[in-house]
C-alpha cells in the first residue's frame, strides 16, 4: 500500500511563506511511490495552488472544513470552495478543533460525509487525552469517535477516507506514542473498520499516525505493521525536514 503523508502546518504561513516552502519543497528529492500532501491555512491555499501550478506532489491540502455547501456561515468555508482551489484532502476532526473549538463526533462525522460526496478525501483523526488514557479509556474514546465519523461514509466512495490516529497527549509534547503502542491502536482500529465496513476494506483503508513524529523516530513508525503513513505538524514547517521525513518513509 502506498504510504499516506501529510504536512500539517496548523496556524502558521501567511499567502508568502507558503509559497516559498512550496518552492523549497518541489526542489527536494521526493519518493514517487507515495501520496504527499500539504494542509495549509485557508488564506495561503491560492498562494499554495499558484506556486504547485501543474504539478501533483504535493497535493494541496486544507485543514478544516464546514459540511455544508454554502449558507449563512461566517466565517467558514465549504467543500466546493475547497474544490475551487483544487484541493484533494482535507483533514477534519483534529484534535485541537475537538478539545479547542469543541468540535462534537457529530460535527466531524458531518464534515467527512460532505468532503467525500465533494471528492475530497476526509482525512478522520481520532485520539485519547492523557486522563483518558491514565483511566483505560484509550479504546471507548476511539470507538466513539471513529464510529461517528464513519458510519456515513463510503466504504468504496471516490475519495476513501483515511483515518489518522493522533493520540492528543503526544501532539506537540515531544513525547511520541511508542511505535508499538501505536500498532496496537491502528489494530484495533482496522477491527471497527472491518465490523463497520466490511472485512475487506480492514487492510484496505489508509489508517496513520501523528504525534510528535519527526526525522528522527520516522523510520520507527514505518517499520511498525499496520501504520500506512503519518501526519506531521511541527517537524514539516521545514520543508527540508518534511522532505527527509517522505524519502525515510517511502524509500525508492
Amino acid at each position: 500500500m502506498r504510504k499516506f503523508l501529510i504536512a500539517n502546518w496548523k496556524m502558521y504561513y501567511g499567502p508568502v511563506k507558503a509559497g516559498a516552502w512550496i518552492r523549497a519543497f518541489r526542489r527536494e528529492r521526493l519518493p514517487k511511490d507515495a501520496d504527499i500532501a500539504v494542509a495549509v491555512p485557508h488564506v495561503s491555499l491560492a498562494a499554495a495552488r499558484a506556486s504547485l501550478g501543474r504539478a501533483t506532489i504535493p497535493a494541496l491540502a486544507a485543514q478544516d472544513v464546514h459540511w455544508e455547501k454554502e449558507g449563512a456561515f461566517t466565517g467558514e468555508v465549504s467543500p466546493t470552495m475547497l474544490q475551487e482551489f483544487g484541493v484533494s484532502v482535507c483533514i477534519v476532526g483534529h484534535s485541537e478543533r475537538r478539545h479547542i473549538m469543541n468540535e462534537t463526533d457529530e460535527m466531524v462525522g458531518k464534515k467527512a460525509v460532505a468532503l467525500q460526496k465533494a471528492g475530497i478525501i476526509p482525512v478522520i483523526c481520532v485520539g485519547e487525552t492523557d486522563a483518558q488514557r491514565k483511566k483505560g479509556q484509550t479504546k471507548k474514546v476511539i470507538k466513539d469517535q471513529l464510529i461517528a465519523a464513519i458510519t456515513d461514509l463510503a466504504a468504496d466512495g471516490k475519495a476513501p477516507a483515511v483515518i489518522a490516529y493522533e493520540p492528543v497527549w503526544a501532539i506537540g509534547s515531544g513525547k511520541p506514542c511508542r511505535p508499538q503502542d501505536a500498532r496496537e491502536v491502528h489494530d484495533y482500529i482496522r477491527e471497527l473498520v472491518s465490523k463497520t465496513w466490511g472485512p475487506r476494506y480492514r487492510d484496505e483503508t489508509r489508517i496513520i499516525y501523528g504525534g510528535s513524529v519527526n526525522e528522527r523516530n520516522i523510520g520507527e513508525y514505518m517499520t511498525t505493521t499496520g501504520i500506512d503513513g503519518v501526519l506531521v505538524g511541527g517537524a514539516s514547517l521545514d520543508p527540508r525536514i518534511f522532505a527527509l521525513i517522505c524519502r525515510t518513509a517511502a524509500p525508492a
